[in-house]
This record gives C-alpha cells, structure tokens and sequence, in this order.
C-alpha cells in the first residue's frame, strides 16, 4: 500500500499529482501524523520505505512511530540533502566534495571567494529534484543563474535551499545498498549493485552497466558507500547512491536518496540474479534470523541504453521494429522515477535495457542501436513526476 501526501503537502509542480496506482490501498496525508500512523497501525503495516525524496521524512516518522527500525528522523535531511549530506562526509573525515548549502546569493557568492574554482555546480539540495544542475564558471554566471534555479528548487521539491560546489569531472556510477539492523546494534550494510555510467562527447547519457562486484573498481566504490552510509545514519532500507569516481583523488558522494533506485533493468536484474529490488527493501525489516542478505551475483551483462536528444528521446514505429528483432533486449520504455533524474545528472527518458550472459551479444545489439539512431528516426514522449510513501504491509 501506499501513503500519499495530500494536494497541501506536495512540492508546488506536483500539487495534483497521484501516485497510487498499482497498490492494493492508499492512504492520504494530510499533515496530522497521529491520524495517519493510527490508521496504518490498524492495517498492521511492519515496513515503511520512502517513494521520493518528498516522503523521506515522513517515512521515518512513520517508521519511528509505529516502534519499527529506522533512522532517526530528526536528521532525515541526511539521507536526502546533497548538502547535508557533504558537510557530514567532512565532519566524519571521509572525503567529499567541497560545497556550500543556502537560500542567499551573498552567502554563495562568499563562498566561492574564499574557495576559488575553475568552475562550480548549482543545483537544488534536495536530490532527485529534476532540475538540471548548472555549470558556472564565474561569480556572474552563479548571480544570474541563481534566482531561476532557487524558484525551480521551490517548485519541485518545497525547498528553496540549494548546493554550491566544485564542478567534479569525473565518472559517474550509481551505487545500490541495502541495509537493516544487525548484531551489537550496528546496521549491516549490502552493496547489492554498482553501475557504471558512459555519456557522449556532448555531455549526454550514453549508456549505464551492470558492473562485476569482484572488480577493483566496484570493490573500491563499495568500501566508501559502507563508510558514507554510517555516516549518513543509514539504519535500515534501501539507499541508491551517485558516485564520482576520480583515479587520482578517489571516489566522492554526489548524492544519496534513502528510497530504492527502481528503473527498467530491474526485471533483467531480477532475471539474471534471482534479486528483487523491492522485495530486498521490505525484506529489510524482516525480524532476524532474516534471508541473509548478498551482493547482486553478476554473471549477466546488463546494458541501460539511454537514446539520445537528437531523436527527441523517444521511440518511433521504425525503431521499435529494429528493437523487438534484437536478442538481447528486455525492456523499453520512455519513464524514468523521480529520484532518478536529471537532478543529479542521471539518465531520463527513453531507455533501453539488454541482457545476456554473452557480453558480446549486448555489444552488437548496442551498435545496432546506434547505429540506427544516426538516421535520425525517433518520437518523443512526455513523463510524469509524482510524490509517495511505499508502505510494507499488504502489497500486491
């Protein structure tokens, strides 16, 4: 089931949005949290998971609530707030990047004074905010940007906050973990997946990859998450991290979001590996002696195909007939979640997903996918954000 904020409560863009198709019941919030925690009390909810960033908090005062395991939900901004959650990296010494988090153009401004860059990134510190971040490279570029991307900030998720920081170059991976409460107190922490993202010499979204858990790189950014999630106050659930990856300096936390990373490679990840991404996250509050949980096996290769602007991002009738022809492929489809979005420079939009245990299979029908595309062919779709609570409990 499902708990949706009601039409007040939602950020201003998604004060009409519903989110609750697909789910056995729904039930609104409509601010009072003694209401809404004794009607989930009566449905014998015994897990709760965020939806959106918008229902983070108020996942954790669910979870508080009703005496179930959680964090703490007076410092929920960590496992939301890209700028919270720098300036806890820093107090706990782990590395990442230089930021500043403010409502005031001055304060910014000072800022970047005292710390002089090539160049910044201005985006909302609310992750998963789909705003695309912007890339100053001066004091007039922070001014005159700053007023547009405060309001958007605003509109999209209630909070006009927004982050200040240096400009990371590097490569991009999306890290998914799983944690819930172990032995002596401590959460144990999974690393079920860890992705890597390719883009085009223009900056756009090229593809996302299934990477080998045994690999140096995957066991590196795995080492860092578990240290960045203690310092986050990750007790239990699901979090889907974005990692910048630098081979000189190491690897730094764009982001994270205590809610699952869902997307379309989930059913080739569930295919291949037996996983489920939502059962993993309820499974969570499961009481011990619990299905113990392991990393994500990877003897598949998964491919996230993103298509590119230059055919509108979207799927026409001469491209989907190339597609159902490939192999490979597993799923299509033009919808990317809120938490995943352009927010933190994450793929949207039209996706392509292809898996097989034979790499070089998914790497012909990848070049056929390219290759395609440079004819031009393609038609654009819309996409719709919404706001939510994923409720444990009933579920269908």
């Amino acid at each position: 089931m499902s708990v949706e904020l009601d039409a007040r409560h939602r950020p201003p863009a998604l004060g009409g949005a519903g989110t609750a198709g697909g789910y056995a019941d729904a039930v609104e919030h409509r601010g009072t949290l003694r209401r809404t925690v004794k009607l989930l009390r009566g449905m014998g909810v015994t897990a709760v998971v965020a939806g959106s960033p918008a229902g983070c908090e108020l996942a954790e005062r669910i979870a508080w609530q009703l005496s179930l395991p959680g964090a703490d939900p007076l410092t929920s901004r960590l496992r939301y707030d890209r700028g919270a959650q720098a300036a806890a990296l820093t107090r706990a010494g782990i590395p990442a990047p230089r930021t500043i988090r403010t409502t005031s153009l001055a304060e910014a401004l000072a800022w970047a004074e005292a710390c002089p860059l090539p160049r910044y990134t201005l985006a909302p510190a609310v992750a998963g905010t789909p705003v695309e971040p912007l890339t100053c490279a001066s004091p007039l570029q922070i001014s005159a940007a700053w007023l547009s991307m405060k309001r958007a900030a605003a509109r999209y998720s209630g909070d006009a906050h927004l982050v200040l920081a240096e400009e990371l170059s590097a490569r991009r991976f999306v890290v998914n973990c799983v944690s819930r409460p172990g032995w002596g107190g401590r959460p144990d922490h999974v690393i079920t997946d860890v992705w890597a993202e390719t883009r085009t010499s223009e900056g756009h979204p090229d593809r996302t990859d299934l990477l080998n858990r045994h690999e140096l790189l995957s066991r590196g950014l795995s080492m860092y998450m578990l240290r960045v999630l203690d310092a986050l106050g990750v007790v239990c659930g699901p979090v889907t991290a974005r990692v910048a990856y630098d081979r000189g300096g190491g690897p730094l936390l764009v982001s994270a979001l205590a809610a699952p990373g869902m997307s379309l490679a989930d059913e080739a990840l569930r295919r291949a590996t037996g996983r489920d991404r939502a059962t993993d996250a309820l499974d969570a509050w499961i009481p011990l002696p619990p299905k113990r949980l392991v990393p994500t096996p990877t003897g598949h290769q998964i491919v996230r195909v993103h298509l590119h602007p230059g055919n509108a991002g979207g799927i026409g009738p001469r491209l989907g007939n190339v597609l159902r022809q490939l192999p490979t492929l597993v799923a299509v489809g033009e919808h990317v979640p809120s938490h995943t979005t352009v927010a933190d420079g994450s793929p949207s939009g039209a996706e392509v997903v292809l898996s097989s245990a034979d790499p070089q299979a998914v790497e012909a029908d990848y070049r056929v996918i390219r290759a395609f595309e440079g004819e031009g062919e393609g038609e654009g779709e819309g996409e719709g954000e919404g706001v939510s609570v994923g409720v444990g409990g009933r579920r269908r």
